[in-house]
This record gives structure tokens, sequence and C-alpha cells, in this order.
């Protein structure tokens, strides 16, 4: 088996990986665009692959930085089958055409020429030929389950706890197996459970170390972080100020959704009205629609049902009067610029009362971070437009990570023990605490980062 690493450097970045089976196929694993880079930047270096040469192209998840450049590649890759989960095969299509409507408008605003990369017929055309497949069941390359475990390749899907319907991708290749985590959790959150992954006789590792930089803070929980939640929104409440948190629509806005009306039916904070944006009324349908049907906790709770959240999108918030007492859930994750939480939040900067919580990763680059950076009473700005302006309301980071502590990470990869672990989707400080780690730990382990573009016998 040869690894090409088409990632453009070795960061959390547009992950895409082609594995090569010497004759029995060739197989893309994941396709998605960088959050960080803008244009043809952001998309894997699929130059590098042959026209029409892949055979399949798996997907682990809906996030943009795993799917946002697929249609690019099946364009590229005509015959080439692509799997992916069933929720993930519900949640990709809103994603997709959001990313139509944002490249359009960065056409416009950033004057990026190339955009969009891709167009909405597309993504219906190519739609319709997605498989979603099964978890625990042996599939054929030809897209038939139960495969008969003779055959040079096969493959079956793992829970990886990390949203709903993301995979752990595990190839069987004449006896050997490999298995792509892609995005995981260990960890059961407040909708996710825990990754469901095996445990023995996998020789390959391709593992993600989002956090291998970040030690697990002493003592921390994530029941802890949502009881630090709870305190802020009550004194935000108490001083008759609103709450902002800004977050991803997809993942996030449900698990904190749910989080806060499991709060609520506790009284550990007041019954409010919760806002959400469009995008995240989009993904939240496809979480009650699979509620009966997938591996989640609380499976009989319908968000949009039972909780009830309210709409918010960029007429209503043109229009919004402040008022005391509520919360509201609303992309982007990193406010950026010209986003409704970035709007929010020039409006909530200034006001004493308010209070705004971050819950997600943020990039120090971002609005988010730079905001996360200055200190009370300090400068800020938020939009190339908007000036500078002052942090006078509170601000709080709380960690309600979606991704495995890496920790819990390097646990499973030693109760693995595979004969190669390859290193993937982290910056080079969480690269280089795996690679150390492990040296000490399992010196008789192949440990691997992969250098982008190079093909790697394995």
């Amino acid at each position: 088996m040869k690894l090409t690493n088409l990632t453009r450097a070795n960061e959390i970045g547009a992950n895409c990986y082609l594995l090569d089976f010497d004759g029995d196929g060739r197989v893309l694993l994941d396709c998605g665009m960088h959050p960080r880079a803008d244009g043809v930047e952001a998309l894997p270096d699929l130059d590098r692959i042959a026209v029409d040469s892949v055979d399949a192209i798996f997907v682990t998840h809906a996030h943009h930085d795993h799917i946002g450049g697929l249609p690019v590649a099946m364009r590229e890759q005509p015959h080439a089958r692509v799997y992916l989960s069933e929720p993930t095969y519900y949640l990709a299509d809103p994603l997709l055409h959001n990313s139509v409507q944002i490249m359009k408008k960065q056409r416009v605003e950033l004057g990026i020429d190339e955009y969009p990369l891709f167009g909405h017929r597309e993504i219906d055309q190519y739609s319709n030929v997605w498989q979603a497949v099964g978890l625990k069941r042996l599939w054929s390359m030809n897209g038939y389950p139960d495969a008969d475990p003779r055959e040079a390749l096969t493959f079956q899907f793992h829970d990886a706890g990390h949203i709903l319907g993301s995979v752990g991708i595990e190839l069987c290749h004449r006896g050997r197996k490999i298995l792509y985590t892609g995005d995981v959790n260990f960890k059961a959150q407040t909708l996710m459970k825990a990754a469901d992954f095996p445990e023995e006789d996998i020789d390959t590792l391709i593992i993600e170390t989002t956090r291998g930089a970040q030690p697990r803070p002493e003592g921390y929980t994530r029941q802890g972080e949502l009881t630090k939640l709870a305190a802020g929104i009550n004194a935000t409440f108490e001083r008759d100020g609103t709450v902002l948190i800004p977050i991803f629509a997809m993942g996030k806005t449900q698990e904190v959704l749910t989080a806060l009306h499991l709060m609520q039916e506790r009284e550990e904070i007041p019954d409010c009205p919760i806002h959400i944006g469009g995008l995240s009324r989009a993904f939240t349908q496809v979480y009650d629609k699979l509620a009966a049907t997938s591996r989640r906790a609380h499976g009989d709770l319908l968000l949009m049902e039972d909780i009830g959240p309210r709409i918010m999108d960029g007429r209503k918030a043109a229009n919004y009067r402040h008022k005391k007492g509520e919360i509201f859930l609303i992309s982007s994750g990193m406010m950026t610029e010209h986003t409704l939480s970035n709007v929010f939040a020039q409006r909530f900067l200034s006001v004493e009362r308010n209070g705004i919580f971050f819950v997600g990763y943020c990039d120090p680059a971002s609005p988010a971070g730079r905001l996360l950076a200055t200190p009370p009473g300090e400068m800020v700005e938020l939009g190339k437009n908007s000036g500078e302006q002052p942090v006078l309301c509170p601000i709080e980071k709380l960690d309600l990570t979606s991704h495995a502590q890496r920790e819990d990470l390097l646990k499973y990869i030693l109760t693995v023990r595979p004969r190669v672990c390859v290193l993937v989707h982290g910056d080079p400080p969480a690269l280089a605490w795996f690679q150390a780690e492990l040296a000490e730990a399992a010196p008789e382990m192949q440990v691997v980062v992969p250098e982008p573009g190079v093909a790697l016998e394995l």
C-alpha cells in the first residue's frame, strides 16, 4: 500500500489522503477545504492524482475540512464511487450548497475570480450517486453489503463519536487492516456517544492529532465545563443581560442546544428564548429526522419540536432590539467577518451587562481569536470596516470539544499497537508531541508523519 498526503502542509487543514493498493484499487480518504485559505489553494493538491484513476472516495463526516472539496474531486474522478454514512449523506447537501453561496459572496467581496469552485447544479448531480452505507457491516468496493471477506479489498464503517454520522473507515486488503479515524471522540458528549472503534488486528492506523499540543487540564470534565456555562448564563441574566455563544452550525449547535434544554429541565438555568441561525436549523432538522435510527443519546428528543429554538436570520438581526434574558447560538464559531455572530458580537461588546461565551476551537487569527486575546477594557477590531471598540462585557472560553483529548488518542494507539501509525490532521507541535510519546512508549512501532505530496510505501 502506498499513501500520499494530499494536504498542502502538515497542519489542521484540507484533509485528503490517497491510498494505492497496488492494482487492487485506489481510494481517496476525505476531500476537504482549508478553513484559512482561499481559492484553489483551499483545496487539497488534487493535481497529484491522475484524472479518472480513483475507484472510491470515502467521506468520514460532513465538516467542511473533510468534505468541502468533494464536488471538485468527483468532477475529476467521474467513475469513483462515493461512500458515506446515512447522516453524512443528509448533512452534506445543505453544507455544500451553503458553501456555494459563501464562495459567490467572496468572489464579489474579496475579488476571488475562481470562486465558486463548484455550483448548485453540480451538487445536485453528484449527490444522486452518493451511497450511504451502514455501520459494522463488511462492504465490497462495488457497494454491496456482507461482502465475501476473501475479496482483495473490502471496507466497513465504525462510529467515531465526533458529530452525527462521523465514522472511522476500516479497509481490509488481503488480510491486512487499515483504519483511518477521521475526527474522533472517545468520550461521550451530550448527544453523541463515545466512538466505537476496533481495538485489535489493526496493521496500519491513520489517526488525527488535532489536540496534540493541548494537555488535558487537571480536573477537566465536560460536565464541569457545562456547569461553568450555566453559572455564566445565570450571572448574565442577573444583570439583565443577553448571552451570545458564537458556534459552529453543525455538531456544536445541536450539542449545546440539547445541553441548555437539559439545564432548563433541571432548573439550573431559567427558561428563556434560545435563537439559532438558518443553517443551524437545516442541520438540526437532519438530527431530528434521524433521531430514532442514528447512534446518539436522547433519541426521543426532537430538537426543533421539543426545544423550539427561534430562528435568527440577517433580516431579523438588522431589526433586533436588545431584550434581557435571551440566548443566541449563532454561527460562525470563529466569528468570521460578515457572519451573524460577528454582527451580534459588535453590538454586545460595549454593553457591560451582556456575556459572550466561546465553547469550541478559535483560530488565533480569527475575529474570535483576537477577541479572546484582548484584555477587558482594551480595544479590539472584529471587522475591517467596523473600527475598534472596547471590550466591556465579560468574555469566557469553555472547552466543549468534539475531538478526543490527546491523552485518549495516545491510549487508543497504545491499545491497538499497530505496526504502522500515521499521524495526520494536526499542527507541527501536535505531531511532534505524538512522535515523542510513541518513540518512548512503543519504540517498535513505525511512526510516520507523511510529507505532503510524497507517496510513501507502507
